[in-house]
């Protein structure tokens, strides 16, 4: 398995090679960054997996459309994401050699999904919450996840979709994690865990202290037991916003 970390936002696109395929996870951002992703890849057909559509996630598509592209069913609804990231660029003078485009699914998730690969067993699993389209994946042999915008090391849930599915997904991802001895997790941004189902439990466990205290009409809420960093006040107020309008 290979992490290639954007300098936006610690975004993670995660490679994992098997024996006959590969797997390439939310290619982001730069075009510098695209290029060193491109030249990693291995001489075996690709599989290009999308954890949501949240355009920090989808600026790579088209630097990678040949792969056969896979999500969840509810991605194309998403298409609106692409101007976000076209603003981006614009704003910050991002010039590409391929137009943005947005991901064109070539096989859609519906529910719990299980497919056997070359040499593993993947398991996608839908985890609304943060978006309506977020999707974590399990390589079940490997004891890995790769968990899109949740479990990060670097914040708190951002809530975009429901707070009441945010809970229901965590809850189903920690069942996940002890029923299949998960050990190594992705997050969409921020540092890995490497080899400690201990700490993806820790993770999990911190996340759902937070959104309980958030629905509970807590507005001074924190966040693994310390006030939340003032780099994140808006989000946080975001979140209560969003919860007292659900």
């Amino acid at each position: 398995m290979k992490i290639f970390q954007s300098c936006l936002w610690q975004t993670n696109s995660t490679l994992i090679e098997g024996k006959e395929e590969c797997f390439l996870f939310d290619p982001t951002y730069y075009p510098h960054e695209l290029e060193h992703i491109k030249e990693a890849l291995p001489d075996k057909p690709l599989n290009l997996i999308y954890t949501h559509a949240d355009w920090d996630h989808i600026a790579g598509f088209s630097a990678f459309s040949y792969g056969h592209t896979i999500g969840h069913q509810q991605v194309k609804e998403q298409s609106g994401q692409l101007e976000k990231a076209r603003s981006f660029d614009l704003e910050w003078y991002v010039a590409r050699s391929k137009e943005l485009e947005f991901p064109r699914m070539d096989e859609e998730i519906v529910g719990e999904t299980t497919k056997v690969a070359s040499d593993d067993t993947v398991y996608f699993l839908p985890i609304p919450g943060h978006t309506a389209d977020m999707m974590a994946t399990f390589f079940l042999e490997r004891k890995v996840v790769v968990a899109g915008d949740v479990l990060s090391n670097l914040e708190f849930p951002f809530i975009f979709y429901s707070s009441q599915k945010y809970l229901e997904s965590l809850e189903k991802m920690k069942e996940k994690v002890l029923e299949y001895g998960i050990h190594t997790l992705v997050p969409g941004h921020g540092l890995p865990v490497l080899n400690s189902q201990k700490e993806i439990l820790r993770r999990i466990d911190n996340d759902l202290g937070y959104l309980h205290q958030l629905r509970s009409g807590n507005h001074l809420a924190r966040y693994r037991g310390e006030p939340i960093p003032s780099h994140l006040i808006s989000r946080h107020e975001g979140n209560i916003e969003f919860v007292e309008t659900e």
